[in-house]
């Protein structure tokens, strides 16, 4: 605990002064930048520091015997016209979670480095108003948030797609959107054939603008996929939605083979060429399932259950 200094105590036990106690207000935003204030009609100069004039008040301080964690409620009148200050809060979520600090000092002992009063609180909420910004400041409660922090569902990854936690990008390769594609529904199983249906795109360069990016084997002038290879269909007609490349057939630069709902891509309606339809690599959505996951080869950032990979789920 810091011992207040004799001068100070002095002023605190005056009947009267010709100084003033004066607050000081340090709110931290940004990376390195801070908003400073004082409490005062003009600028204070303290430990090497200008503060600039702003109004402030501060709620009264009470005590709670029902455990409560304490809150007040610091107004600002916003009157200093140089300030940056409703910018900071309009960047930075209201200042919420940052950590302030409020000194009192007197006027006439500038000089001394170590405040009267030097508390420290963090910003739980803001109201911004025409007039004033209100904070709410006060020491958090961890009582008040969600432990664990995410809930984990087996069957259900947490992540938003394509998140930062998710981590899966969708590939950019894609035809232009093109008038001459045509959706037929087709074969039945026959031998050692899987049954399949199929896109065309008359004139097309399925390979040389999509698949030749997806994992496989140039034979020729065809794309043998390595591995059964998803892709988005947007813009037909009744067709759009994900499909996956049945990778028994090597992928032609206008002809792709689609296995059928039963193995497990959805069907398309049979549609000829005309309207105005783009092929692109990849999903453009997730049901946030492992399955999911795994056709896109992203099951190590699944977000079910801890230690999915290799467990009961993975």
């Amino acid at each position: 605990m810091e011992t207040l200094d004799d001068a100070l105590v002095l002023e605190q036990n005056k009947m009267t002064s010709s100084g003033a106690w004066i607050w000081l207000l340090q709110i931290p935003y940004g990376t390195d930048n801070t908003l400073i204030f004082a409490n005062n009609s003009s600028t204070v100069l303290w430990d090497g520091v200008y503060y600039q004039p702003m109004s402030f008040t501060m709620s009264d301080i009470t005590e709670s015997t029902s455990g409560k964690f304490p809150e007040y409620k610091l107004q600002i009148g916003d009157a200093y016209t140089g300030s940056n200050f409703r910018t900071a809060l309009r960047t930075y979520n209201g200042l919420v979670g940052r950590v302030i600090r409020l000194m009192v000092v007197h006027s006439d002992h500038l000089d001394l480095t170590t405040p009267a009063i030097d508390e420290v609180a963090e910003i739980l909420n803001c109201e911004v108003t025409a007039e004033a910004i209100t904070f709410t400041i006060g020491m958090p409660s961890m009582l008040s948030r969600r432990f664990p922090r995410d809930r984990y569902v087996p069957g259900f990854c947490r992540h938003k797609f394509a998140g930062a936690l998710c981590q899966y990008v969708q590939p950019s390769h894609a035809i232009a959107p093109s008038t001459q594609v045509s959706f037929t529904v087709g074969s039945v199983a026959s031998g050692d054939a899987p049954a399949f249906n199929r896109i065309n795109v008359s004139g097309g360069s399925l390979v040389t603008d999509v698949f030749q990016y997806a994992a496989g084997t140039a034979v020729g002038s065809v794309w043998q996929l390595a591995k059964d290879t998803v892709f988005m269909v947007s813009g037909s007609v009744s067709n759009d939605g994900w499909f996956i490349a049945e990778n028994y057939f090597a992928v032609l630069p206008g002809y792709v083979a689609v296995i059928p709902e039963a193995d497990g891509a959805r069907p398309f309606v049979a549609e000829p060429v005309g309207a105005s339809v783009t092929i692109r690599l990849g999903y453009g959505g997730c049901d946030h399932t492992l399955e999911a996951c795994a056709l896109r080869d992203n099951t190590e950032h699944y977000g079910g259950s801890p230690g999915i990979i290799g467990g009961m789920y993975g």
